[in-house]
């Protein structure tokens, strides 16, 4: 296979073009290659930190399952070179997730929404991950030694080697109450500082954020909610403040922004605090 090579400065890039996914994970593995899609997150940062990569593998979107959304038993699958703007667009969508095309509305600007896959915003942490950690949803990998996918709250982008994301599969949340804000807006040209997702599936609450600090499931802070029904504000206070600073939530400031995010949207899936 000849590849196609690119000048980026003194830096020449090999484009490699697989013919199947597996052929992709192969040559990530042999030649150390960055998967590469709209590259709408990577390009940005390359031409900015002037780091270009040697290698570039180049994703499909005709590969089977890795784009467009499908209803399944286990809920709904999305490819994940599905774009964010076929994503907000999409009926299914709409029906499961109402509320995410207002989300999807504040990132990035039209342009770059048509570029964007699901699979690069939740590899760059975006702000797909908070919600996405919310609703449990599962990653279906190539490359992965078990077949029935693994949880995003578990996976991580920087430690997953070169497995890579097919689809997503979000569980069925018609029922649910589901509420996400989010402080910076992309189409304003200011990087997103946090992005917070609070869903309530009936039994148990769940938190997840997403932005500056890396995202992450807020599990002691859910756990201290769910259980702890006499806790007093200053404590849940404490122990989400104390949650957010371990996790990489540097900026105190940040922090108590976050806080008042988490009430907000407690409020709005109707947990007393």
């Amino acid at each position: 296979m000849q590849p196609d090579v690119t000048e980026r400065g003194r830096v020449r890039v090999r484009v490699l073009r697989p013919d199947s996914p597996r052929e992709a994970v192969t040559m990530a593995r042999r030649f150390g290659g960055t998967y590469i899609a709209g590259a709408s997150w990577l390009q940005p940062v390359w031409e900015r930190d002037q780091c270009w990569p040697s290698c570039l593998v180049a994703l499909d979107p005709g590969w089977p399952g890795f784009r467009g959304i499908d209803q399944g038993e286990g809920g709904l699958a999305i490819g994940a070179l599905t774009t964010l703007d076929e994503l907000a667009r999409h009926p299914l969508v709409l029906d499961y997730l109402p509320g995410l095309a207002t989300l999807l509305d504040q990132v990035a600007g039209p342009g770059v929404r048509r570029l964007g896959t699901v699979g690069g915003n939740l590899c760059a942490g975006g702000d797909l991950s908070a919600l996405f950690l919310a609703l449990d949803a599962r990653l279906h990998l190539v490359g992965h030694h078990d077949p029935k996918g693994e949880s995003l709250v578990v996976w991580d982008a920087a430690d997953s080697g070169v497995d890579l994301i097919q689809s997503v599969t979000l569980p069925d949340a018609r029922p649910w109450r589901i509420a996400v804000d989010k402080l910076g807006h992309r189409e304003r040209f200011s990087p997103t500082r946090a992005t917070v997702a609070c869903v309530h599936d009936g039994e148990r609450l769940r938190l997840a954020v997403s932005g500056e600090g890396g995202p992450g499931r807020l599990s002691i802070s859910e756990a201290a909610l769910n259980d702890g029904h006499s806790l007093s504000g200053a404590d849940r206070i404490q122990i989400l403040d104390t949650e957010l600073e371990f996790r990489g939530w540097q900026d105190p400031t940040l922090r108590l922004a976050i806080q008042r995010m988490v009430d907000y949207l407690l409020a709005e899936v109707g947990h007393g605090v």
